[in-house]
């Protein structure tokens, strides 16, 4: 089924010449992004204060290494989420903004033709009502009622947040009565949340992520890294049951704690199972390929992952003519004078290409993506519709240590111009980025409808900031949103295959969480088709649960098509 969006809020440039590079523009106030994250805690302050938390949570116990209290301020100064969501179903996403110290926040899209703009109409939502500091965030139709709900994880808080969403962007807090809530009298020190439907059974599932402190946290004690599984084929739409021990993805060991950040389920060996990566901080990083029967195997070391020493965001998508699928994983890149004296070597990002066999070769040198300085959320963008993928990663860390040095907390957002063959340069200050404060997640979305990506980039302890794409002359465009019917609703894992000449080269895509860190993306999934005279070839989606597939022939460009699996 084919659906044209009536919606379309932006101009469209009809030069045939696109511009070599992009140019985004701060919006930030005018758009509507005022309210700061949070606040910027000292030392014996943060919200993972030993003594704090022993007066909420009075099952903490010493922990079983020795203590650095100057690290429990280490998870806040790494937060900061939000998530493109159309809350309300009139085809504009909407911004669900987390925070620390306060309530989350709901940004609703009123945005016109040329002007861009948000209104916080968070009372009344439900989310004014959570009295927890929220990090991570991601939604799905959990429930299959048409409308998207949503995942929060908390920091110091005593659960996972789940709030059902009536359909017109207003929540109920659910979590505990939904099997989610994780709830053990243990503080919460959340991370990046992932959807993806691990078994195929049509129902969502998520995955979540915990950076644990050893401030507090034990040994052999489970983390709030866990797998749920949806209920819904059993009849409890939107339910949850902890898998995680089931599916053999429980994180935790004798002689470590759990430092996870972000997760994405993906296919990447094609058996129609979604695989499920993880980036963890020091040398943890996993990749689990999924068995097909409820179950994962850890493949990491056999499949040549996991060579990055503290991995944070994550981003997945097709690279070069061939289409290669590709994670690239922010890490640290030392600077001498950021060192601090430490013997931890800290060598930069990775990008790891899948090669088949389950196998990935490493290649971020020959890209030219090592270095985002001290990185955290990173995604892949088509700043100037030119058909292939440029870089977008922030970064920066104000450290909360004595003995370290200021230099973390100037790190400047990066963006890397691909060359559409799998080489990157940086050219941020030309394309109008210049921000040098501490970033933490990324979000693409088309803000507007226009055709042209734009970005809304989170800063902990400080406002947001939108950076919308102004760039003059852009390729022509298609966005393509997928709908499920045996497949789950939002047709996480389904597979798109755009071929806009025939016989040419092709571009291809995939539903689900392509980057991430803290944050999740507009649903629109998006194809920059440069100077493409007529209509597309064909456009091709493969929904994961059904095995079925949709060819649409002879599409328009510079729209939003609706593409619904057949039943």
């Amino acid at each position: 089924m084919l659906a044209t969006t009536p919606f379309s809020c932006g101009g469209q440039s009809i030069s045939n010449v696109v511009s070599s590079e992009p140019l985004f523009v701060d919006q930030s106030n005018s758009a509507g992004f005022v309210t700061s994250h949070g606040k910027r805690a000292v030392q014996n302050e943060c919200l993972l204060n030993p003594a704090r938390l022993k007066k909420v949570f009075p099952v903490i116990t010493p922990p079983n290494v020795a203590r650095d209290l100057s690290r429990q301020c280490d998870p806040e100064r790494s937060a900061g989420g939000a998530a493109a969501v159309d809350v309300n179903g009139d085809g504009l996403d909407d911004i669900v903004f987390t925070r620390l110290y306060n309530h989350p926040l709901l940004y609703i899209n009123k945005s016109k033709k040329n002007k861009v703009l948000f209104v916080d109409e968070t009372n009344g939502s439900g989310l004014d009502k959570i009295e927890s500091s929220t990090n991570g965030v991601a939604a799905a139709d959990i429930d299959r009622d048409g409308d998207q709900d949503v995942v929060m994880s908390t920091l110091a808080g005593k659960q996972l947040l789940l709030f059902v969403n009536n359909g017109q962007g207003q929540f109920t807090e659910e979590a505990q009565d939904r099997g989610a809530a994780m709830i053990d009298g243990r503080p919460h020190s959340g991370m990046g949340i992932s959807f993806g439907d691990y078994d195929n059974d049509g129902w969502v599932d998520f995955h979540t992520n915990e950076w644990q402190s050893e401030d507090f946290a034990e040994f052999a004690v489970p983390s709030h890294s866990r797998l749920f599984r949806n209920l819904g084929a059993s009849g409890k739409p939107g339910f949850y049951e902890d898998t995680t021990k089931k599916a053999g993805l429980e994180l935790e060991t004798r002689i470590e704690l759990v430092y996870s950040f972000s997760s994405s389920f993906t296919d990447f060996d094609d058996d129609g199972f979604p695989d499920l990566a993880i980036t963890m901080d020091f040398g943890q990083s996993r990749f689990y390929w999924n068995n097909g029967d409820g179950t994962f195997t850890n493949g990491t070391f056999d499949a040549d992952l996991g060579q990055e020493e503290n991995g944070m965001g994550m981003a997945i998508g097709f690279l070069g003519k061939q289409q290669k699928l590709a994670m690239l994983v922010t890490s640290i890149k030392t600077r001498p004078e950021c060192n601090a004296g430490e013997s931890l070597l800290r060598s930069g990002n990775r990008l790891y290409y899948y090669v088949g066999d389950r196998k990935f070769v490493e290649a971020v040198d020959e890209a030219g993506l090592r270095n985002s300085n001290w990185g955290w959320g990173v995604n892949f963008i088509d700043t100037t519709n030119a058909g292939k993928l440029d870089v977008v990663s922030a970064a920066g860390m104000d450290v909360p240590w004595a003995d370290s040095p200021d230099c973390w907390k100037n790190d400047p957002i990066h963006l890397w111009l691909g060359d559409g063959l799998g080489s990157f340069t940086e050219k941020a200050k030309v394309a109008g980025i210049n921000n040098t404060e501490p970033s933490k997640g990324v979000v693409v979305f088309d803000a507007d409808n226009d055709g042209r990506q734009d970005l809304f980039i989170t800063r902990d302890a400080n406002t947001p900031l939108f950076l919308y794409n102004n760039t003059k002359n852009v390729g022509k465009w298609i966005g393509v949103k997928v709908q499920g019917s045996t497949t789950n609703p939002d047709a996480i894992g389904a597979k798109i295959t755009v071929t806009p000449i025939e016989g040419g080269e092709v571009l291809r895509g995939f539903v689900g969480t392509t980057g991430s860190f803290l944050t999740q993306d507009g649903a629109v999934k998006h194809f920059g088709l440069k100077n493409l005279k007529g209509k597309i070839a064909s456009i091709k989606v493969e929904f994961p649960s059904s095995k079925k597939s949709t060819v649409l022939n002879d599409v328009k460009t510079n729209r939003i098509i609706i593409i619904t699996e057949p039943k």
